[in-house]
């Protein structure tokens, strides 16, 4: 699997590394902290807006590779819109639009947070942060052979430039722990289904303990004495054993009543395969898309230490 991107943040004034990427809103204005990383190249940066008839809008970008006078082996100008209007899911888009723009192959990477008469808070740069995650996500695991002139991945760092260093870092923390868990999930729904039966799950789901979550798995006999007949009927379709996982995280007061998830995680091999029509029968390979976002869930909340007790089955 490729290694995720690795998220850092610095303070404004930071030297950037590798490709720069700029914000500018709908008045193509700077902030100031990007117009003095700009200052040596900005003549050549205004030529380039005023060619390509850029106009800032949300999630909008313009590319330049080796600007003139500037030390980025590539600019990218990523346009915000009206930044006073932008809002937390906004912020998580740019993430995204922004790490779309960082070539393959690229070892570092570099976003200046930085609007003209606006601060960005430790939150909106976490959001950021988490965008720019969750579109660094590639299911390869098993890919043996490139196609043609493909970039062979590498590992990225990508350093956010900020006002506010040590809030953006614990604000991400949580953030951090949201993209894990989100990434779980789909390396639970990607894997296939000759390697994801009912005892893989399970066991991926006991790795859970690593972060302080409570799993019990119970088999064919504890499911046969608790009178699970539809389940293990179900299960008969497969040579596996059946398996039914209960994930507990308890983060708030014993007194606290909690919340409970089901995902329905009928694995690609069990019974009821065989009466599905032919056509768009692979689908059926994502019946367990549901269990596997509530294990995703749980791994989330316990990594965040969140503050409730949760249940998931």
């Amino acid at each position: 699997m490729a290694e995720p991107v690795t998220i850092r943040f610095a303070k404004h004034g930071a030297a950037p590394k590798g490709v720069l990427i700029v914000l500018t809103d709908d008045t193509l204005t700077f902030g100031r902290e990007a117009q003095k990383q700009l200052k040596p190249g900005l003549d050549g940066v205004k030529r380039a807006i005023s060619a390509d008839q850029f106009k800032g809008r949300l999630s909008s970008a313009l590319d330049l590779i080796a600007p003139t006078n500037l030390d980025a082996s590539r600019l990218v100008i990523l346009g915000v819109g009206k930044g006073a209007d932008l809002k937390a899911a906004d912020y998580l888009k740019l993430g995204g639009v922004a790490f779309s723009k960082i070539p393959g192959g690229a070892r570092e990477a570099t976003i200046l947070v930085d609007l003209p008469g606006l601060k960005v808070s430790p939150d909106f740069v976490a959001e950021m942060a988490l965008g720019a995650r969750l579109r660094s996500y590639v299911f390869d695991r098993y890919k043996t052979k490139r196609k043609e002139g493909e970039v062979e991945p590498v590992a990225l760092t990508l350093t956010f430039l900020v006002a506010d260093e040590a809030g953006t870092r614990r604000a991400w923390s949580a953030g951090e722990a949201l993209a894990d868990g989100v990434l779980l999930a789909r390396n639970l729904v990607n894997e296939p289904s000759n390697v994801l039966d009912p005892p893989e799950f399970a066991r991926r789901a006991q790795e859970l303990t690593s972060v302080g979550v409570d799993v019990e798995v119970l088999g064919d006999a504890e499911l046969a004495e608790l009178g699970m007949g539809a389940l293990l009927g179900v299960g008969q379709g497969s040579i596996k054993e059946s398996r039914v996982v209960v994930m507990r995280w308890n983060g708030a007061d014993a007194k606290t009543q909690p919340v409970a998830f089901i995902g329905k995680g009928v694995t690609f091999d069990t019974g009821g395969i065989s009466i599905k029509p032919a056509a768009g029968m692979e689908d059926m390979k994502g019946d367990m898309g549901g269990a596997a976002c509530v294990t995703g869930l749980m791994y989330a909340l316990a990594a965040r230490k969140a503050k409730v007790n949760a249940v998931g089955v």
